[in-house]
């Protein structure tokens, strides 16, 4: 019996101290904040932005808001299948604004949208890319019509982007309280975007591409055979898609440049005769205006030998 009585304090005792040294945050997940021991507790420590709800973090956002208002509370979001790319959203009201996150990676095209119409179809929200600093990403640019507004940017580094959704200002009159949003990975640039680094394209050989961010410019070069000629038709995917050249000689002179005109159609033709051989390159562009997102859209490209 002694024995016995023994041995049962000895298990009591080893099973006190094992209590004493269990960790309370072992089976506590606290998302994006830290498990801390309080009075022997587990309590979750959150980060700016976020605060304490149970065992766990939630972001800081106001009562009845559904997305946060500022960097730190900012809803992580995650590419989305083109075929089904809307989510449902709301702005409270004309000062409301909404803030998302998400990661690229350098050298992919990314963009971010909001569609809400009026009743001309004019996008009621807009979309501004930032950094995070804060501030408008570099090479952003945002643009919209048929009610919905897009920002779009080629990546130049790994990290997190924001996206900063609010009320179009322009149009003050009437307010759309709910929008839809998507986040799409456009993938790498088609082509290249400066003269040195112009994507070779063999003659009698179509391309096709998309320019994207608004205001892109695809570059494109040919080896042209001196005293020949070939003409290089650019076409836009649709109507409002109006596609623009401006054609360069080896030494870097504009030969040909499209003009802007609401009555032109949405191609455009250039006949070169060749009076010097050697790399030609020609800029590709999708000009401003027009029913369409302003300055971004499909085209294909051609260089025919016109004396085969």
């Amino acid at each position: 019996m002694v024995r016995s009585a023994s041995s049962l304090a000895m298990a009591l005792a080893l099973a006190i101290l094992c209590a004493c040294d269990s960790d309370p945050c072992e089976d506590t997940d606290c998302g994006p904040g830290q498990c801390v021991t309080s009075s022997g507790e587990a309590a979750c420590e959150c980060p700016q932005g976020y605060v304490p709800a149970d065992l766990s973090c939630r972001r800081d956002v106001r009562e009845g808001d559904d997305h946060g208002d500022s960097l730190e509370a900012a809803t992580p979001v995650e590419l989305m299948d083109p075929s089904s790319q809307w989510v449902d959203a709301n702005l409270d009201n004309l000062e409301d604004v909404d803030l998302f996150s998400f990661h690229v990676t350098a050298g992919r095209i990314y963009r971010f949208s909001c569609n809400a119409s009026l009743s001309d179809y004019a996008p009621s929200c807009r979309v501004e890319l930032l950094g995070a600093d804060g501030l408008t990403l570099p090479g952003s640019v945002g643009t919209g019509a048929l009610s919905t507004y897009q920002s779009a940017v080629l990546a130049t580094q790994d990290g997190p982007v924001y996206a900063r959704v609010e009320h179009n200002r322009k149009f003050t009159s009437t307010f759309d309280l709910s929008y839809k949003y998507s986040l799409l990975d456009r993938g790498p640039d088609d082509f290249a975007n400066t003269l040195t680094e112009a994507t070779p394209v063999p003659i009698g050989t179509p391309v096709s591409g998309y320019v994207e961010p608004a205001g892109d410019v695809d570059v494109v070069a040919l080896d042209a055979v001196a005293g020949r000629a070939y003409r290089l038709t650019c076409q836009g995917e649709y109507s409002s898609h109006i596609c623009g050249m401006r054609v360069r000689g080896p030494g870097g002179e504009v030969l040909f440049e499209s003009n802007r005109s609401d009555s032109r159609p949405r191609s455009e033709t250039f006949d070169l005769q060749v009076m010097q051989q050697g790399r030609h390159t020609v800029e590709l562009f999708i000009f401003w205006g027009g029913i369409s997102f302003n300055a971004v859209g499909a085209y294909a490209f051609s260089a025919v030998d016109l004396e085969p």
